[in-house]
């Protein structure tokens, strides 16, 4: 026998998954930001967290629709609102929106125009120019006088802080002197730290006289050719070379000083008399956005009329920061906010070091998550059960969301893993599903037209072949399958599978070709033989009638030979009990390092299946070992398997098909609501005595043993024409699992044929998984159409869709089994 290396077909499948992990990464990391995902699980985090806005604020708000507001923002209007704000003691006075006041020609240009105001009244006003310069200087007058008195509120107050308005609005790409005169203090900063700051191309500023007579200026809105961010204020913008503050920040500033107060210590930090404020790169903080939990305001606020006309104590205005804006704006959604209530949380995060950060090294800390949840999908969970991947996804998710929950609300920093959990959520059961569609393809795909398995088929698809292979009629043709399964096995150095498939192929010709050789030259190989190891326990296995006696227990016959177990009629001296005894060759299932541990579970096994105590179940009396043999001593029953009624020549009555499958799904129903599935319910573990009208169901105490042995060795003992598709798939085995195969074993007690018939078992499988059965009453048109129902359901893909137990099976049958006017 030759042996060799091939690729790994798991590892093909590992890359492909991860090739569609990494690919659903990047289309989920697209979505997710272009969507603002992560904003909106910023705003759901924050809006669980019950606070008001600081009572240091004061908002001042007016009716857009109001006469009153139209005047709001003239000249006049907003120094007459200053005027009364500063007569109650208002400590900052800031407006958020820009004053609309009208542009006013040079002084130089009125006195040109007073002038030829002069001449026209001298040669008379034929033309009518003298009436129109009149009242054009009468407003120009009018404008610069407002504008003058403003000016003097403005330097008499000595607290106003105007808005140079960013970003959406048409201005200038210079800025005055007297509005450049409010920059930031850049003295002692690092180097480079100024161009940290974002560049602002355009700014709508007030006139020079007014920015020379306000405390100090500030910008709001945002960066140019930008809509306003409810998730990021730059602290300070760079325009012409100049640094000036945003609103807020300058706010804060005229509480003490100006904006010269400020100063820029590095690219990501800034002080402000004793406090120092730490930003992300740019100068930028994230709000803290403030809810309130009977949705009343978060700030309070005053109306602007009720201020101008004196309905105000004066005691809500004394010493606060008083912002002015529109009310429409304070009708703000977080989402979209007003420079009203942008500023006002901003102002109300710095005055409370409130806000969040991004630190540059966050970004690393996503992506490295994101790896780490992409390599742990990968290694780990593909293979899981659905549900169970299901809520593994989930559960990574709720914790990668608690992380960000818990740095953003204890350490301020905003981590971005609203992606990464999205991703957790789904590449899970992306992942499951990948592997279980390539364990599909590789079922469907890597066999010949012979059925049997091409060279380049992985080692699981081996077991599963000699799984089944074993439990058929050892003809030439499977003989010569399972030897080409144990050299291809031997080809890629699993001599322990090789040896197993050989000594299959022994036991039932010990001169098929080589076979004696290839065991002895394995044997050699790991320092046993083969043919003589376990002598006693393959006689006793074999049924030589040598053996007279297992524990306690007087051998009289053999009475049949499985696939993993011999049954021999026994009886026990001391109560002359005549027991059915099925040995276990459990060290042909188990490597050395795997045979205690199941042994245990063979123990633990029997024990619970020898807890049922039903009429329709044959009852286990005993477990025991003798000599490396485990057996179980059961109920003798004289009765004969179903299997004798499975052939067409051979049928039951068919009405008495369904009570004899009534009475099974009767007693399944009973060991499921004791914890026990049989997991291998077939024709030949039913028996039936017709003269006594008895029926068991029998071999309870193995059927979670075999499970085990596929775990163990990757070898799986049950019989694919029985098996729910969840069972062929490794999923989770139920109740519902038993109930389907006993579907199966009712289709065929009634036809003569099974449900899924192919000529390969790779075939039988995708049929099995993918295609719904033959009507029944198109093989039998005898059987009432309620046949064709219960098969429908019985025989469903998803367990979730069968009958919920089995005594609603079994009155289902019974109910049907009313329709035959005679047994037919």
């Amino acid at each position: 026998m030759k042996y060799g290396s091939t690729i790994p077909d798991k590892a093909i499948g590992r890359t492909k998954i991860a090739g569609a992990l990494l690919l659903t990464a990047i289309v989920i990391g697209l979505l997710t930001r272009l969507g603002q995902f992560e904003d909106r699980v910023y705003d759901w985090f924050q809006q669980y967290q019950y606070q008001s806005g600081s009572d240091q604020i004061l908002l001042v708000t007016s009716d857009p629709e109001s006469i009153g507001n139209s005047k709001l923002w003239t000249a006049a209007g907003f120094a007459e609102l200053t005027q009364k704000l500063n007569s109650m003691g208002a400590g900052v006075v800031a407006a958020t929106e820009p004053l609309r006041l009208p542009e006013l020609p040079p002084e130089e240009q009125i006195q040109a125009l007073a002038e030829l105001e002069k001449q026209a009244a001298r040669s008379g006003d034929s033309t009518g120019n003298l009436k129109r310069l009149t009242a054009q200087l009468a407003g120009f007058r009018k404008n610069y006088d407002e504008q003058l008195w403003l000016k003097q509120q403005l330097a008499k107050a000595g607290n106003v802080v105007l808005p140079l308005a960013g970003g959406t609005y048409t201005g200038s790409s210079n800025i005055p002197d007297a509005c450049a005169a409010h920059g930031v203090n850049q003295q002692g900063a690092e180097p480079g730290s100024r161009n940290a700051a974002p560049v602002v191309s355009k700014l709508l500023t007030p006139p020079s006289i007014l920015c020379a007579s306000s405390r100090t200026v500030g910008v709001i809105g945002s960066l140019a050719g930008t809509t306003p961010s409810a998730h990021a204020t730059n602290l300070l913008v760079r325009w012409n070379g100049v640094l000036l503050p945003s609103l807020p920040l300058a706010i804060l500033a005229a509480r003490s000083g100006d904006n010269q107060s400020i100063i820029v210590a590095t690219s990501t930090s800034l002080t402000l008399d004793d406090q120092v404020i730490k930003t992300s790169s740019g100068f930028e903080v994230l709000p803290r956005f403030y809810y309130t939990r009977d949705n009343s305001p978060e700030f309070q606020s005053a109306s602007a009329d009720d201020i101008v006309q004196g309905r105000i104590d004066p005691a809500l205005v004394e010493g606060r920061l008083i912002l002015v804006g529109n009310s429409d704006s304070f009708a703000f959604d977080k989402l979209s906010p007003s420079p009203l209530f942008a500023t006002a949380t901003t102002l109300s995060n710095l005055l409370n070091n409130e806000y969040l950060l991004r630190p540059g090294w966050l970004v690393w800390m996503e992506w490295g998550m994101l790896a780490a949840v992409m390599l742990l999908v990968l290694l780990w969970l593909p293979g899981m059960p659905a549900i169970g991947a299901l809520l593994v996804g989930l559960v990574m998710a709720t914790i990668v969301l608690s992380i960000e929950a818990w740095l953003l609300v204890s350490a301020h920093i905003w981590v971005q893993l609203g992606t990464v959990s999205l991703f957790a959520a789904c590449s899970v059961w992306l992942a499951n599903a990948l592997h279980r569609l390539s364990a599909q393809g590789k079922v469907g795909h890597k066999y010949n037209s012979a059925g049997g398995l091409r060279s380049n088929s992985p080692p699981d698809e081996l077991d599963l072949e000699f799984s089944v292979l074993r439990q058929q009629v050892m003809t030439d043709n499977n003989m010569e399958k399972l030897y080409q399964i144990a050299f291809k096995h031997g080809r890629d150095e699993e001599f322990a599978k090789a040896e197993r498939v050989l000594h299959c192929i022994y036991q039932h010709d010990p001169h098929y070709k080589d076979v004696a050789a290839l065991l002895e030259k394995l044997s050699g190989q790991q320092q046993y033989s083969p043919l003589q190891k376990n002598s006693a326990e393959q006689t006793a296995a074999s049924g030589d009638a040598s053996r007279k006696t297992l524990g306690r227990y007087t051998i009289e016959r053999k009475l049949g030979e499985g696939a993993m177990a011999t049954v021999y009629l026994g009886r026990d001296p001391k109560i002359g009990r005549k027991v059915a005894i099925k040995t276990v060759a459990l060290a042909e299932e188990f490597d050395d390092a795997r045979l205690e541990e199941a042994r245990q579970q063979f123990m633990r096994e029997a024990e619970s299946a020898g807890r049922l105590n039903h009429p329709n179940i044959i009852s286990i009396y005993d477990v025991g070992e003798d000599r490396d043999v485990s057996y179980l001593a059961m109920e003798y029953f004289e009765g004969v398997s179903l299997l004798k009624h499975t052939q067409r020549d051979d049928l039951l009555p068919a009405g008495w098909v369904m009570e004899l499958m009534a009475r099974a799904a009767d007693a399944l129903d009973y060991a499921h609501n004791q914890g026990v599935v049989h997991r291998d319910i077939k024709p030949a573990n039913i028996m039936y005595h017709a003269v006594s009208d008895e029926l068991k169901i029998t071999d309870f105490g193995i059927a979670r043993l075999t499970d085990t042995s596929r775990t163990k060795t990757g070898i799986i003992l049950g019989t694919p024409s029985y098996m729910s598709p969840e069972q062929l798939m490794a999923s989770g085995v139920t109740g519902q699992s038993d109930l389907y195969s006993l579907g199966v074993t009712l289709y065929q007690l009634l036809t003569g044929v099974a449900p899924f018939r192919a000529d390969s078992i790779p075939k039988l499988m995708d049929k099995i998984m993918r295609e719904e059965a033959q009507p029944i009453t198109q093989i039998r048109a005898d059987l009432p159409a309620c046949a064709d129902s219960v098969m429908t359901t019985v025989l469903a893909k998803k367990p979730e869709d069968r009958y919920s137990s089995g005594r609603a099976m079994a009155m289902a049958l019974r109910e049907c089994a009313s329709e035959f006017r005679s047994p037919s």
